[in-house]
């Protein structure tokens, strides 16, 4: 059995409607009430026709929705398989649901839709998009065209660590896919076509407040990755010290590993104790080629600026890496993207 669960914040006939098409579709469906209030139990009502409907009595954010109805699933739904994320407010057409639950049916463990952004997008929702794919991939190292959608599938034994991942708010969706990151659950993704009604008029997302809360709650998350990158280069000052510009090809590589094994032993037993953390040996190994290629970088650097020291020199050659370590990951990552124009 699969189950649609649509967090609702202040909803207007829009939800009945994707609740009558996907419950036509033959799927069932879970709404959460985010503390909507009096003045719209007349369409939660409505909706009740084609779902069923848990929520608060007061707001609490789409994240706390979203973790309320993962944790109803078993209560209203036993037997479902699979489970499906959708907004209220008519982004998300139910072909598209449909394509999610199919993928899933299909064999997908996570699925995740990317919008197909083009040029009539309000500037604060393309803006946004493209500033967290740019933070996303460098915190990562894995490249989505749009890590905001909020039209997700999941597996059913899923809903037990979505439980625990931190976030009440809008932070909440990009730690979900920072979380499954981290565990090494493969994510497909499917291409679907952006819907802003009005400019996003509907739209409950406040740009500075949540913007900055979801960086935040990220970067929290990934403190780990800012502990090792700050010992990385202390350790590279020190090396810098004792050997100026000497031993590039056996330090570079060293520190890399060294620092690669730190932030695994910290995500695993410390930042990501409560989930199956999924990083190990070929983050490590992946990681002493990535700084074997800074060596050799370092080691041409320093043939053209022999006296400048280690610490300097890795520095310069991070820097200059970066824009193609990133242009690389999105081709990589971008290629195996499912386009909704070739189904």
């Amino acid at each position: 059995m699969e189950v649609v669960i649509i967090p609702a914040y202040e909803p207007d006939e829009k939800l009945i409607d994707i609740c009558r098409e996907i419950s036509a579709a033959g799927l069932s469906i879970l709404v959460v009430d985010d503390g909507s209030g009096n003045g719209y139990a007349d369409i939660f009502s409505r909706v009740s026709e084609y779902a069923k409907v848990a929520g608060f009595a007061e707001n609490h954010g789409k994240g706390a929705a979203l973790k309320l109805g993962f944790s109803k699933l078993r209560e209203f739904y036993p037997e479902c398989t699979h489970f499906i994320t959708a907004d209220s407010d008519g982004q998300h057409k139910a072909e598209d649901v449909i394509r999610v639950r199919d993928e899933l049916i299909n064999g997908a463990h996570m699925v995740l839709s990317v919008r197909r952004l083009r040029s009539r997008i309000p500037f604060r929702s393309k803006f946004g998009n493209e500033l967290s794919k740019i933070v996303y991939t460098t915190l990562t190292g894995h490249y989505f065209t749009d890590n905001q959608s909020g039209l997700r599938g999941f597996s059913a034994c899923d809903a037990e660590w979505l439980c625990k991942v931190p976030g009440e708010r809008y932070d909440y969706e990009m730690n979900v896919l920072y979380y499954a990151d981290k565990q090494r659950i493969p994510i497909t993704t499917i291409q679907i076509e952006a819907i802003y009604i009005d400019g996003n008029s509907s739209s409950h997302f406040r740009p500075v407040q949540d913007t900055v809360r979801i960086y935040k709650s990220l970067f929290k998350s990934a403190a780990a990755t800012f502990i090792t990158a700050l010992l990385c280069e202390l350790l590279m000052l020190a090396a810098s010290i004792a050997f100026k510009s000497k031993y590039i090809y056996f330090i570079v590589p060293s520190i890399g590993a060294f620092c690669a094994l730190v932030s695994i032993l910290l995500n695993k037993f410390l930042f990501f104790r409560n989930v199956r953390y999924g990083d190990g040996f070929r983050t490590i190994i992946y990681t002493i080629f990535r700084f074997g290629a800074y060596t050799v970088l370092c080691m041409l650097l320093r043939s053209v600026l022999p006296g400048l020291p280690l610490f300097w020199n890795f520095n310069i050659v991070v820097l200059v890496s970066f824009p193609f370590e990133y242009f690389i990951r999105k081709g990589i990552h971008a290629s195996s993207y499912k386009d909704f124009n070739k189904e």
